[in-house]
């Protein structure tokens, strides 16, 4: 007899009952073992943010003082401080400005390709600190420029590379104006001659050709001043004459003129010195210590060359290309002429001697025309120089001999103590013998030689027609007054105007 129980468990529906407990736990396996792997990635995942949080950002948050650029993320969280920027970086740029300067030219960078890298900002920021930001600048965007703005500087790749990184240096200081020279000893271009002075010379000494040398070759670094008589006392004996002295500071100012180098010191002398140009002259007088200096306001060095060459005296300048061209010229130049000065002496017996010839002075104005290529940008006046005239000097005589006075007839009148000297009324002058006419008219007049009286019988005084030259009468003009019946109707006035009657 068969088994009932086994029976049963072979039956079809205990093997179906135990086939859905198998798959149960089978899924049971699987369910877990995938859940775990999900724990696991998840896991994973945070682990990973966890770090990267952790090693990445060296805190959660910035500390106390923290800066980046110029806002303060002091107790910011690193994700927060992102979302602002997140919102600034536009503006930012939109505001920012980068002024570029190379020698002596300015231009304004394009900012508008330029962009902010945040992550590299963040990952640099130190709590505690100012922080910048790292600006991205397209390389390409730095050599358009340099070529657009600064024409004719020969920048070579390497130049623009490094140019490139200076100014992603400078922007990093998070600043709504950033400034930045881009000149400097640095660059690969070779060096060139920007400026130059020539003139004939009249230099003959030792001393001054001994100068020469010495000054030839020197360089003038960054910022540096530039004075001539510091530069006498490297020479232990100098035998040269203030006007040699004059002629070689002269040449080095001429060629300071036409750079942007700036005038420290600068005089002229009395007189304009014969060979060097009008308007170029710097004095130098080692007696009373007038002296001659500038300086170079440039990040970058220049070499001034002096030299003898042909009879010329001529300095000029080497250094990296400037992007404007410095013409000097004379807007005035005046010819002062000298004043006639009359001196009296006792050694001087007759005519007159020349004691000074005088020379004529002069009167200059000097500007500056600075040229970007063909156009004229700007003048610039540069001085107002003044050489007194040498006036001209005669002596004369002290004792001037007067010329005797003669009467009309040309003959001398006796003076007192004279032969035929006739003083009637006692007042010192010569009465005139009486030459009476047929009116009884005497010419001359005790007081006025030149007025004629009439000793009337009656004692009264009239005018006559004398000439007023000669003394003599003009009877013609009486005779006309007397027959010109006419003379009475003309109205008579005083010497206030008024009329009078008749």
């Amino acid at each position: 007899m068969r088994n009932p129980r086994r029976y049963l468990a072979w039956s079809p529906s205990a093997r179906s009952e135990r086939g859905i407990k198998m798959d149960n736990k089978q899924f049971g396996k699987v369910f877990g073992g995938v859940f775990g792997a999900a724990l696991l990635v998840f896991g994973t995942a945070n682990a990973g943010a966890y770090a990267v949080d952790e090693w990445v950002f060296p805190s959660a948050e910035y500390g106390d003082y923290t800066y980046i650029g110029t806002t303060d993320v002091s107790n910011m969280a690193v994700a927060d401080a992102k979302t602002l920027f997140l919102g600034q970086a536009s503006a930012i740029r939109e505001s920012s400005e980068l002024h570029v300067t190379y020698l002596d030219a300015t231009a304004k960078y394009p900012l508008k390709d330029a962009e902010i890298s945040l992550d590299d900002t963040l990952e640099r920021a130190e709590s505690g600190a100012q922080n910048d930001f790292v600006f991205d600048l397209p390389e390409s965007t730095t050599r358009s420029f340099l070529k657009k703005q600064f024409t004719d500087v020969p920048f070579t790749e390497a130049d623009i590379a490094v140019v490139h990184q200076q100014l992603e240096t400078a922007l990093e200081g998070g600043q709504s104006v950033t400034r930045v020279d881009i000149s400097n000893d640095a660059l690969e271009m070779q060096p060139v001659e920007v400026a130059q002075s020539s003139f004939p010379h009249s230099i003959n000494s030792i001393g001054a050709k001994e100068l020469i040398e010495t000054l030839n070759g020197t360089v003038i670094g960054p910022n540096e001043s530039f004075g001539f008589l510091p530069k006498l006392e490297e020479l232990s004996l100098l035998d040269a004459s203030d006007a040699e002295l004059t002629e070689i500071a002269s040449a080095i100012y001429g060629a300071v003129l036409r750079t942007n180098f700036l005038i420290e010191q600068r005089s002229i002398g009395e007189q304009m010195p014969e060979n060097v140009p009008a308007g170029e002259e710097a004095a130098i007088n080692q007696a009373l210590g007038v002296d001659f200096a500038f300086s170079n306001p440039n990040t970058s060095s220049f070499t001034l060359n002096v030299y003898l060459e042909n009879g010329e005296l001529t300095a000029s300048i080497y250094g990296q290309p400037f992007v404007h061209t410095y013409y000097i010229s004379t807007a005035s130049d005046k010819e002062v002429e000298p004043r006639l000065i009359k001196q009296y002496s006792a050694f001087v017996s007759s005519g007159k001697k020349v004691k000074q010839e005088g020379r004529d002075g002069k009167r200059i104005e000097v500007v500056r025309s600075v040229l970007e290529g063909d156009k004229e940008v700007r003048v610039e006046p540069v001085s107002s120089d003044f050489y007194p005239p040498i006036h001209r000097v005669e002596v004369y005589p002290l004792n001037v001999p007067e010329t005797p006075a003669t009467d009309a007839n040309g003959d001398p009148i006796p003076q007192p103590g004279d032969e035929g000297f006739i003083d009637e009324n006692n007042n010192g002058i010569h009465d005139p013998s009486e030459q009476t006419g047929e009116d009884g008219i005497i010419a001359g007049d005790e007081n006025n030689p030149e007025t004629g009286l009439d000793r009337s019988e009656d004692g009264s005084i009239q005018g006559s027609g004398q000439d007023a030259k000669t003394g003599t009468e003009d009877a013609d003009q009486d005779e006309d007054r007397e027959n010109d019946s006419s003379a009475d109707d003309e109205p008579a006035y005083d010497k206030a105007g008024n009329r009078i009657d008749k």
